[in-house]
């Protein structure tokens, strides 16, 4: 691989490397305050959000949680509990400042009784209507984590996300579900001059070793034939000279 190559291949590495390490929570509820009566809206306990529970005609309350998709270490305190059939269709609505986030999840930890909401319907709003996002059936037993990807919902990424969950399917006045530690996580949308940043070094590094390979890269040596001359020399005369003879 050659020398501006094998630096592009590196720039693209750090990048990604960058960007994964930069995935955070956006906005967070533990429920854990929820030791009496519930209020109609909650602050997040983590990031920028708040969450309404307006629809509801009573029924909430606060149940013994998990510490499943519990943020930063969080306890296992209080989940938020839906109880009766008479807050059937009725849900609970989650606004969150994504200012600089992108490429969101949403996740929360659930369980019902045998009687309680089969359904929980995830929903965003596109600023006219709602989206469906995914439906949870929580498990009757225990506890699990259930999570959606809400990266192809480009329109909530760096400005707002309004999502609800709507519950549906309880038979019995006794019937409930509870939610705890729910999330929206994501990543930092990258500094506008970031990435121009990152490919004018790597372009740099690719001339730096563009020049490097012309430098070191010998060049082939041509032998040229000897050429002889059209016209030889003409051979040297040698003439006898006579010596004089001596008398005796």
């Amino acid at each position: 691989m050659s020398a501006s190559k094998k630096w592009f291949a590196f720039m693209a590495t750090v990048l990604f490397c960058a960007q994964s390490a930069m995935a955070d929570v956006v906005a967070a509820w533990n429920f854990n305050s929820l030791t009496g009566a519930v209020p109609t809206s909650l602050a997040a306990d983590a990031g920028q959000g708040g969450l309404s529970l307006t629809e509801f005609t009573g029924g909430l309350s606060g149940l013994v949680g998990t510490d499943i998709n519990a943020y930063n270490g969080d306890i296992a305190g209080q989940s938020l509990t839906v109880t009766g059939t008479s807050q059937n269709t009725k849900s609970l609505v989650i606004d969150v400042n994504t200012q600089g986030k992108k490429q969101l999840q949403f996740s929360m930890a659930a369980r019902r009784s045998s009687s309680g909401f089969a359904g929980m319907l995830v929903q965003v709003w596109n600023g006219e209507l709602w989206k469906d996002v995914g439906s949870v059936s929580a498990n009757t037993t225990q506890f699990q984590l259930y999570s959606m990807d809400l990266s192809s919902f480009t329109f909530v990424e760096n400005g707002a996300l309004r999502l609800r969950i709507q519950f549906s399917g309880a038979t019995s006045a006794s019937g409930n579900a509870r939610i705890d530690n729910l999330r929206v996580d994501g990543s930092l949308v990258p500094a506008p001059g970031a990435i121009a940043a990152a490919a004018a070094v790597a372009a740099a590094g690719a001339r730096r070793g563009a020049r490097t390979e012309e430098v070191t890269t010998p060049k082939p040596v041509i032998a040229h034939p000897v050429e002889k001359s059209a016209v030889e020399p003409a051979p040297v005369t040698i003439r006898a000279k006579k010596l004089p003879v001596k008398p005796k």
